[in-house]
């Protein structure tokens, strides 16, 4: 049997679980409002998206810059491979033209970085041509296959091509694709801490156009 003390305090218990969950409920769709209006205020401010494109080209200018050169010694290698994995996030995927998959970052020195670890540091300190000790590459893309897309405040699309010239010849070594033709989704960026990072990228190997070298 209640009492009628026990019965009031049962009341009052319910009184305050109903203004916690109204309290809980309520802070809920503030959040979710400001994250909704964060959304639409970024889709209607043309200053951030331009920003956030520039950015991602300064993206892929800092890859042409970083691999160009890269081979010509030792020293130099090892700062471009630091330069490239710096334009990655920690956990990056690349999928090579022949459906191998390199994953994360590594760290050149350690194991995640040895020949098979499968990592990016692995990719392009063992298999980036123009990375190969010896190598005077010079990596150029023609400006009109660039495709740039900004998706949100933090996710973008790009796709660029790499046409590998060596320096010392002016012969045309590879053109290989960061992205696949006509495939928006295979080639990502995402912004981590404020800044533009590749994220995932699948790449192939494509007919380099004609260069005249002057």
């Amino acid at each position: 049997m209640i009492t009628g003390d026990e019965q009031e305090t049962t009341t009052e218990g319910n009184a305050m679980k109903k203004v916690k969950l109204t309290t809980i409920l309520a802070a809920a769709a503030m959040i979710a409002g400001s994250t909704a209006a964060f959304a639409d205020d970024w889709r209607h401010d043309d200053d951030s998206k331009y920003n956030d494109l520039y950015e991602l080209k300064e993206l892929h200018a800092a890859f042409h810059k970083a691999v160009s050169h890269a081979g010509i010694d030792a020293a130099t290698k090892a700062k471009a491979l630091e330069e490239l994995l710096a334009l990655w996030t920690d956990d990056g995927v690349f999928v090579a033209s022949n459906g191998v998959t390199f994953k994360g970052k590594g760290t050149p020195g350690t194991a995640s970085c040895d020949l098979g670890a499968l990592t990016l540091c692995d990719l392009y300190a063992h298999h980036a041509g123009g990375l190969v000790l010896g190598h005077d590459w010079v990596s150029l893309t023609p400006i009109f296959t660039e495709v740039v897309n900004v998706l949100d405040h933090e996710n973008g699309q790009i796709y660029f091509q790499c046409i590998y010239l060596d320096a010392s010849t002016d012969q045309v070594m590879s053109n290989v694709t960061f992205g696949l033709p006509g495939k928006p989704d295979s080639g990502r960026a995402k912004k981590v801490h404020g800044h533009w990072l590749f994220s995932y990228a699948e790449t192939t190997a494509i007919t380099p156009p004609t260069l005249d070298v002057y």
